[in-house]
């Protein structure tokens, strides 16, 4: 993953995820991004490999208007650019959760 340009943009989507899971004690399965971000982590920021990875718990979606919101399918949602970096942080890091192996993850099914 790329450390430093695309750091930012990623940061905020892990934050999003990370504030859904705090909120909700659940992890999200939609996050919804500008397409233009969306193209940024395809082509500067994550890997092929990493990407994959993300899109096998996480369905992102362009959305015009979003400002990085991680929702579930009930329409639980949690907005990064309202609500910015969660206050406390999950027992697992979303970092983790997204791109360790399954046998890494203890807690937080999804």
């Amino acid at each position: 993953m790329e450390a430093v340009a695309g750091g930012q943009s990623l940061a905020r989507i892990l934050a999003a995820i990370e504030g859904f899971f705090v909120t909700y004690g659940e992890w999200p399965s939609i996050v919804r991004l500008t397409p233009g971000y969306i193209a940024h982590l395809q082509s500067n920021v994550l890997s092929p490999s990493e990407l994959s990875k993300l899109k096998d718990k996480i369905t992102l979606v362009p959305d015009v208007l979003s400002t990085v919101i991680a929702e579930n399918q009930n329409g639980l949602q949690y907005n990064y650019g309202t609500s910015g970096f969660p206050k406390s942080k999950p027992p697992i890091r979303a970092r983790d959760w997204l791109w360790q192996p399954l046998t890494h993850q203890s807690s937080g099914t999804g």
